[in-house]
């Protein structure tokens, strides 16, 4: 289980102080991981930020759990980069480019901020398709956010 806060116009910092407070944690010490995830230190409980534009998105939760938010976009040169050939294939056959760019995108990106290795997992190696049973979609305006949980 995880909770969800998304809010314009607010930094990462404010958020996750603003979240630890409906957690009733009032010692917010982050420590981070070999590859710079931020943890509680003494803590249970998991969290994970991204943003994008105006808008910041937080989840925590009581597994590993991963966040993407991306404004729509689409970008050729990373689908023949960063895609397998299904997710170029996707793409190719998509009547809305920009949806499914920016939502395959951002199930790679909260993958393997998921696992704790970022982008030195290497995004190309992440495939949605096989993976997309663990993640929820959550279309908000202009944005997409996608939420990996520690089930992969």
């Amino acid at each position: 289980m995880y909770k969800l806060y998304l809010e314009e116009n607010i930094s990462s910092k404010e958020l996750l102080t603003k979240a630890l407070k409906d957690t009733h944690i009032t010692n917010i010490d982050i420590v981070y991981n070999e590859h710079g995830k931020p943890y509680l230190k003494n803590s249970e409980l998991y969290f994970n930020i991204s943003h994008d534009k105006n808008m910041t998105v937080l989840v925590t939760s009581d597994k590993e759990i991963g966040v993407d938010l991306e404004y729509l976009t689409y970008k050729p040169s990373v689908v023949n980069k960063y895609f397998t050939p299904r997710e170029q294939e996707i793409i190719k056959k998509s009547k809305n480019k920009e949806y499914d760019f920016t939502k395959i995108w951002v199930m790679k990106e909260a993958y393997v901020k998921m696992l704790g290795t970022g982008i030195l997992y290497g995004i190309e190696r992440v495939d949605t398709i096989k993976l997309e049973k663990n993640f929820e979609i959550i279309d908000k305006d202009e944005y997409l956010i996608a939420i990996c949980r520690n089930e992969v």
